[in-house]
């Protein structure tokens, strides 16, 4: 089976990261899979964005839990030093307004950041806020959610069991990230592709596990993957690989 095709924040080599403009270009393309990251504003929402500070991506600068919703959504998420002033007008989204944007035509990755874990599990921490719009939308069949932090995925299989959750790795040993992946439940272990070999892909199938993987944006890497029984790869480039895994022989 080929490998299913994950748009890494939306379309990301050509909209601006994890913004409504770029999960609809990943959509009009054809993915079928998304992933995005989130993190809390002051006020407790749950928004749409990779780093913990406004600074590489906005308009802004400094964390973005030190502002409220509405003052980061008074900023643009255009990503201007790469994208000039060709997405301006895009706003930080909501994670619920990215997962309406997908009902009914994407599956969702939801990453959780290690830098928004707390120590102690609480009612109002990032797990509990996102998991709560997860249901509020009603997308707990459509969603997983990742996450590089044990004790985040340790939290979401306690609070519901029922959202399917991926277990993120960069760098780490095999046996310690099968391990790791069977304890919180996930059904999905994610390696960066560095970690990918044929001793990762035989302990996955042992352990019962999908095996993904992150970030591909090289056609040439294909045949690899589909031959190491890879279930999908996250990409920045999800209309090209989409196009290159049409060439792939059956």
């Amino acid at each position: 089976m080929k490998p299913l095709v994950i748009a890494h924040r939306g379309n990301s080599a050509h909209r601006p990261e994890n913004t409504l403009a770029s999960f609809a270009s990943a959509l009009e393309i054809g993915a079928t899979w998304l992933e995005l990251d989130v993190q809390l504003t002051k006020d407790g929402q749950v928004i749409v964005l990779h780093d913990a500070t406004l600074d590489r991506t906005t308009s802004g600068s400094g964390p973005a839990a030190a502002l409220t919703l509405q003052q980061v959504r008074a900023l643009s998420a255009g990503y201007p030093s790469r994208f000039g002033e060709a997405f301006s007008g895009e706003r930080v989204p909501l994670l619920s307004e990215a997962l309406a944007m997908a009902r009914g035509r994407a599956k969702v990755l939801v990453e959780i950041k290690h830098d928004s874990v707390t120590d102690d599990e609480r009612a109002d921490g990032i797990e509990a806020r996102t998991l709560q719009e997860i249901r509020k939308a009603g997308a707990s069949a459509e969603v997983a959610i990742l996450s590089f932090d044990h004790r985040a995925l340790v939290r979401c299989a306690r609070m519901a069991p029922e959202i399917a959750r991926g277990h993120l790795f960069y760098r780490a040993g095999i046996a310690e990230a099968v391990a790791a992946t069977l304890a919180v439940g996930a059904e999905i272990v994610m390696p960066e592709k560095g970690m990918l070999n044929e001793e990762m892909r035989q302990r996955a199938i042992e352990a019962g596990l999908k095996l993904a993987t992150w970030v591909v944006d090289d056609p040439a890497d294909l045949p690899g993957l589909a031959a190491l029984g890879v279930y999908g790869f996250g990409t920045n480039r999800p209309g090209e690989m989409l196009e290159a895994l049409d060439d792939l022989p059956d």
